[in-house]
């Protein structure tokens, strides 16, 4: 009886060292890979053509932002965003029927405004996990790039300009704008003369061609009046390759996003500042909508003032909606705190751990393995040294 016993007692031990059996999401079905969303295309590449791939899962921003929470308080209804970028195309079923556009730029041959437009106001649909923050929002699109998505300051200040006049009552662009540019300013004067929240990205989507490492001037300074956002990752945090800012005013969702491309339905991802700048954009949407009496900048100011705490501040869309503020309710009654998205894990002090501990409870389990086999055998021998047999004599010899 005592063999099967200490066999069993090695079998755990060796269980210890492999660990426990892979989970069902350890092998679970492969992911689908998604191409990556274009920032601009060389003269030699023809516009964005390929469909995307196609896939029902949730991206990780439907639960990191509460949107289901939200939804059942504002969807955005009434509002029009202006994504002043590359243009946007309503092709893609989730943007049909609420896109308008301004001097032509309802053609993206880039695919990246139309992304983003996803991204703000990608309507919900059966069996899709995928919408935008703002599903019932409508789209204007203006020109703020050259057709090919080449970067044009100029351009980018008019698009502003143009949205604000044409009534949308938010507004983001696809590139950092400088505060210090007096065509940037004007601009922005505009908007506020319209009542319209401009949300731009606090930092460059990605390091200029040639960058090869080196240090390389962070984003310029934002307009005043503007909402300046950092994109932010799944963990709540920015990769340190990611490119430099000089001020942000929020954080949001803004790396490995999923949206809409320029053509059919299937998906593509994108990261980056302006990715941020759209879901801040939608964010400011479901605001609007719910509170259709809140100026511009009361707006901008809720969405701070509602933000979790940190360096900078994260945007939060159920607060901004629904949260109470201070000035009308005493402060019990203010919204709980949700749930922060936590830092990045420490995976070597982790595994580090994993270690000791298996190998603790391995050291455990050969000390009982070698107690079961000795206390019986001392105990039957009163704990008198035993004799060696003849044969054993003969093998010492």
């Amino acid at each position: 009886m005592r063999r099967p016993a200490t066999a069993l007692l090695l079998a755990t031990a060796l269980a210890c060292l492999t660990g426990p059996p892979a989970s069902a999401e350890d092998g679970d079905t492969a992911e689908v890979v998604l191409p990556g969303v274009p920032e601009q295309l060389s003269a030699q590449q023809k516009c964005t053509s390929f469909k995307g791939r196609a896939t029902s899962k949730a991206p990780w921003t439907r639960n990191a932002l509460a949107l289901d929470q939200v939804w059942a308080l504002s969807r955005g209804r009434g509002v029009t965003v202006a994504v002043v970028g590359t243009g946007v195309s309503d092709a893609p079923a989730v943007l049909a029927g609420r896109v308008e556009a301004l001097g032509g730029a309802d053609e993206d041959c880039v695919g990246r405004g139309t992304f983003q437009a996803g991204l703000i106001a990608g309507a919900v649909r059966p069996g899709q996990g995928f919408a935008g923050v703002a599903p019932q929002a409508r789209i204007l699109a203006v020109r703020g790039t050259g057709t090919r998505g080449e970067p044009d300051p100029a351009r980018l200040a008019a698009g502003v300009r143009e949205a604000a006049e044409a009534g949308a009552r938010v507004i983001t662009v696809t590139a950092p704008m400088d505060g210090a540019d007096k065509a940037v300013r004007d601009a922005l004067a505009a908007a506020a003369r319209a009542d319209a929240l401009v949300v731009v990205p606090a930092a460059a989507d990605s390091e200029p061609a040639g960058a090869s490492g080196a240090a390389t001037r962070p984003a310029p300074d934002p307009p005043a009046g503007a909402l300046a956002v950092l994109d932010t990752g799944p963990q709540g945090t920015r990769p340190d390759s990611a490119p430099g800012f000089t001020r942000a005013d929020l954080t949001a969702p803004g790396d490995s996003l999923v949206g809409p491309g320029p053509v059919g339905d299937g998906k593509w991802t994108g990261s980056g500042a302006s990715m941020a700048a759209a879901v801040t954009a939608g964010a400011a949407a479901l605001v609007r909508a719910y509170h259709p009496e809140l100026t511009a900048d009361q707006v901008r100011s809720r969405l701070l003032r509602t933000a979790y705490p940190g360096d900078v501040p994260a945007l939060d869309p159920y607060g901004a909606v629904a949260g109470v503020t201070a000035s009308a309710a005493p402060a019990a009654a203010a919204r709980p705190d949700p749930v922060r998205l936590p830092a990045a894990p420490d995976t070597h002090r982790a595994r580090a751990m994993a270690v000791l501990v298996a190998g603790g409870a391995v050291v455990t389990v050969l000390l009982v393995a070698f107690l079961a086999v000795v206390l019986p055998r001392g105990r039957s021998r009163k704990w008198r040294p035993g004799r060696l047999g003849a044969e054993e004599r003969a093998a010492v010899r």
